[in-house]
C-alpha cells in the first residue's frame, strides 16, 4: 500500500492530487482483487453497470483505458463469463458488450464497496468539504479537457 509520507516541504496541488488518486486506485485494486478482478476489469464492470450493451470504444473512454489493455480486459471478463459480446444485426461492424447475470453480480458487490468508501470519505472530511472539493475537480477536469489547456507560459522578456 501506498503511503503518504511528510515531507520537509509543502506539496503541490498536482502532488496532492496524484497522492489521493493513488491511494484510492489502491483500495480499488484491492476491491478488484478481491473478485479475482484486474483493475481495468472492475472498471469495464463499472461501465456496464451503468450503461450495459454499449460498445468498445464506449467503454475504453468510460474506463480511460487503452484500446489493447480494454480488448484483453474484455476477453478475459468473457472467459470467466462476466461479459458476453454481441453483434447487432444492423450493424456487423460493431460488437456491443454486455453484462451476464455472475458479471451483474460482481459488479454489484465490487460498487458496493467503492461506494462504501465514497461514504467513507465524505464522513471523514464531512458533507460540505466534500462537496466542494468535488465542485473543484468537476471545474479542474473541465479546465484540463479544453483545448490548448493550459495556456502558454508568460515569459515577459521574450518577444
Amino acid at each position: 500500500m501506498i503511503r503518504h509520507r511528510r515531507k520537509s516541504r509543502e506539496k503541490s496541488l498536482t502532488e496532492l492530487l496524484a497522492c489521493a488518486d493513488q491511494l484510492t486506485a489502491e483500495r480499488f485494486r484491492e476491491s478488484a482483487k478481491s473478485q479475482s478482478l484486474s483493475v481495468t476489469e472492475g472498471r469495464v464492470l463499472g461501465a456496464l453497470t451503468k450503461f450495459d450493451g454499449i460498445r468498445m470504444i464506449r467503454i475504453a473512454e468510460l474506463t480511460l483505458s487503452k484500446q489493447v489493455t480494454l480488448s484483453k480486459a474484455v476477453d478475459r471478463l468473457e472467459r470467466a463469463q462476466l461479459v458476453q459480446r454481441r453483434t447487432p444485426s444492423e450493424d456487423r461492424r460493431s460488437t456491443l458488450v454486455y453484462l451476464t447475470e455472475e458479471g451483474r453480480r460482481v459488479a454489484t458487490l465490487l460498487l458496493a464497496q467503492t461506494r462504501k468508501d465514497a461514504r467513507a470519505v465524505t464522513r471523514a472530511l464531512g458533507p460540505a468539504t466534500s462537496g466542494k472539493i468535488k465542485a473543484a475537480l468537476v471545474r479542474l477536469v473541465g479546465l484540463l479537457q479544453e483545448p490548448g489547456w493550459p495556456p502558454a507560459p508568460f515569459h515577459p522578456h521574450r518577444k
